[in-house]
């Protein structure tokens, strides 16, 4: 899976994969607000181009709306050798993913991810998934992209949520493998909606992902520490609706409280990422996770769970302990 820098790339991209046949698939929402993309992309495919829209947001990763995608590609009549192009965020790249992933056993597809958690986490990677039976990414598979086309362009119009969004997955590549992460954050005094968002913590982002995805591809080991705050992130989302960012903060405070708990983390850990928010000016809900909904993660096996601790900030590993024993 190569990584580009600008949507100037989607023409090298279509003539190295030469697609009988490219749907692009996109939010109405983007379609309508990001027409100078879409018409990029469009100038850029030798032939007709099928355009198919889906739910904008979470509501997208939903089983109705994977079953009415897979009817619209065979309506485009795609085959085996077309393209699908996943034009939005991480909820586009995950459906349309997933879709590709088992629509005639797999059709290749590339990401256009259009923010800033997108960019960095979700179409990196090759993770698709849908959330089924209020659960989040219960059904899915391992299904690399043919390409990622990355371009800041789209982050200009972010509003504050979906840049709190990204940062936390970027906060959460410094703490688990690049300090430089953070020390790039203190020493240039980001401030979440106020300040540029520096391609540099982009780069060193994807480049943390892909350190660990070329080591643990299909996720059974090292690539869990990637999850670092996610197990309870996940089950904050679903009971309480928040943003992925905040409910990422507030997974990763938690679960280092945790592992203060089991003697793996010493709190000045965790104190450094509270200092770190505050310089990011991010305040948090005080918000309790739900037990019922962490004990269905997919992390979980038996009755324990793959809990990955932060042992000095940019060193990290898994440990394994009985579910119930982390419990409040």
């Amino acid at each position: 899976m190569k990584v580009y820098y600008s949507l100037k790339a989607i023409k090298a991209v279509l003539r190295d994969i030469k697609p009988s046949k490219i749907a692009l698939v996109s939010s109405s929402y983007l379609i309508s607000n990001c027409q100078w993309a879409i018409s990029k992309i469009i100038k850029a495919t030798p032939d007709k181009i099928e355009l198919i829209r889906i739910p904008n947001g979470e509501t997208a990763k939903e089983w109705e709306v994977l079953e009415k995608l897979l009817i619209e590609f065979i309506r485009a009549r795609l085959d085996r050798e077309s393209l699908v192009i996943a034009f939005g965020g991480g909820s586009v790249t995950d459906l349309v993913g997933f879709a590709s992933s088992i629509y005639q056993r797999g059709v290749r597809y590339i990401n256009i991810p259009t923010t800033l958690l997108a960019q960095v986490d979700s179409s990196i990677g090759g993770k698709t998934a849908i959330n089924f039976l209020n659960y989040k990414n219960q059904i899915g598979s391992f299904y690399n992209p043919a390409a990622v086309i990355i371009d800041s362009r789209f982050l200009k119009t972010l509003k504050k949520e979906q840049t709190i969004d990204g940062f936390a997955e970027i906060v959460k590549a410094g703490l688990v493998k690049d300090p430089r992460i953070l020390e790039i954050i203190k020493s240039s005094n980001v401030k979440i909606g106020k300040s540029p968002i520096k391609k540099e913590l982009i780069l060193r982002s994807i480049k943390v992902k892909q350190y660990f995805i070329k080591r643990d591809p299909k996720d059974k080991n090292i690539r869990q520490i990637l999850n670092f705050g996610h197990t309870i992130a996940h089950a904050l989302e679903l009971k309480y609706g928040l943003s992925h960012g905040e409910a990422v903060f507030i997974g990763m405070i938690e679960e280092l409280k945790i592992a203060e708990k089991l003697k793996e983390t010493k709190p000045e850990i965790r104190i450094f990422l509270e200092k770190i928010l505050n310089d990011l000016g991010i305040t948090l809900p005080q918000l309790r996770p739900d037990w019922k909904y962490i004990l269905r993660d997919k992390k979980i096996v038996g009755d324990k769970i793959n809990l990955p601790v932060i042992k000095k900030i940019g060193k990290a590993k898994i440990i394994k302990v009985r579910a119930l024993t982390i419990l409040p």
